[in-house]
């Protein structure tokens, strides 16, 4: 086996190592943050608010982990500076938005939910260039019909929450609602991810 050879075989091991290394870690501080400030009991608007933020948290990041193993066991090739980065591309905003949960004030939380969907919306496009260089029949995984609405839609609409909310116009239970909105989105991007990619799988073979 030669050297490059040998480089593509171990890629995919690596790349999904470094990233389900970062997921733990996301998860890691998530559980450090809610033992050492949040406050989780007795139930009212501001505990299940942060019941509702922790739940996002959780499922955005299992969607993250999703996304880039699923996609990085196609990758067979000598990596570049790219296929680093990415990697630490939608992992790193999810650690920031662990500070951010369970305080007082909400709407920052909601300006990097936003922030946090367009760098998913672009990351998730070049994760698809990556698994459609491997083959064609993955180019489904980057239509705006896909998992992707998820981001185009839920971007701009953190977006204005945030703003609203900023300006004292949002209501306590609303911004439960909102909290929790990530946690059916993130799961419904998964849905419709995975199934784009198993059928790029099939019809590859």
């Amino acid at each position: 086996m030669s050297i490059e050879e040998r480089v593509k075989e171990q890629f995919p091991g690596l790349f999904i190592t470094l990233v389900s290394v970062m997921v733990g870690l996301v998860f890691a501080d998530l559980i450090g943050e809610v033992r050492s400030r949040m406050a989780l009991w007795p139930l009212n608007v501001e505990s299940l608010r942060t019941w509702a933020q922790i739940g996002a948290m959780g499922t955005c990041t299992l969607a993250t982990w999703v996304y880039y193993t699923h996609i990085g066991v196609l990758r067979r090739r000598v990596p570049t500076l790219t296929d680093s980065m990415i990697a630490f591309a939608v992992p790193i905003p999810l650690l920031i938005a662990n500070s951010f949960v369970g305080r007082p004030d909400i709407w920052p939380w909601f300006y990097i939910a936003s922030g946090y969907l367009v760098i998913s919306f672009f990351t998730t496009i070049g994760l698809a260039r990556m698994a459609r260089a491997e083959h064609k029949s993955f180019v489904r995984l980057a239509e705006p019909t896909g998992n992707l609405i998820v981001f185009c839609i839920g971007a701009p609409a953190f977006g204005m929450v945030a703003w609203l909310d900023q300006h004292g116009w949002v209501s306590s239970w609303m911004e439960v609602f909102f909290a929790a909105v990530p946690i059916p989105s993130a799961l419904a991007a998964t849905y419709f991810f995975i199934r784009d990619w198993r059928r790029g799988v099939a019809e590859a073979e």
